[in-house]
């Protein structure tokens, strides 16, 4: 196909459709950063994680990690933020839940998940979340979906209710999840 069908055919799609070919290609462009990630800081653990969160090859900002609620919902285990300490490298906080502190596992996955929302903010799906992270650690998507959902419940974060009570919890569709507080 020519450059000039692709335009002609995106032309022609709805709108759903083309936020579905724009899902698809965030996803394939997070699991390759995710990958060039993996290559530059695998194994990850204390000092590899802190490179990792200053390499601008991975992040768009750097980050530093933040053992306090911020500005997070009740079904969040973490939320990025402007880091006002840093601002002259337009830098960014991660917030995480404080029981995170002295799990450096659970931190390596709450960050995992969260690394496409600081790079790419709110435009990004829970599923794309779930295929970085999983690319990053070099684990299946399902089982890393089913390690997130263990963290939020773990540290207690609620799940976010749709509407009005009775309605379904919310689920990354692709990995047909519980609802945990991940999202």
């Amino acid at each position: 196909m020519t450059t000039t069908d692709f335009v002609a055919e995106l032309r022609q799609m709805s709108e759903a459709e083309l936020e579905q070919v724009g899902q698809q290609s965030l996803r394939s462009h997070v699991v390759a950063q995710a990958q060039v990630a993996r290559a530059r800081h695998a194994p990850f653990h204390g000092e590899s994680l802190e490179s990792f969160l200053r390499d601008p090859e991975c992040l768009r900002h750097p980050v530093r990690l933040v053992f306090e609620f911020g500005e997070m919902a009740m079904h969040q285990f973490g939320q990025p933020d402007i880091d006002w300490r840093n601002t002259a490298e337009d830098g960014r906080v991660l917030y995480l839940r404080p029981v995170l502190r002295d799990r450096p596992d659970l931190i390596l996955l709450a960050v995992a998940y969260l690394v496409p929302l600081i790079n790419y903010g709110d435009v990004v799906s829970d599923e794309a979340c779930v295929a970085y992270g999983a690319a990053l650690l070099g684990m299946d998507e399902q089982a890393f979906y089913t390690r997130i959902c263990a963290l939020a419940d773990l540290v207690g974060a609620e799940s976010r209710l749709i509407g009005q009570a009775g309605d379904a919890l919310p689920t990354p569709a692709a990995h047909g999840g519980r609802g945990c507080g991940c999202g």
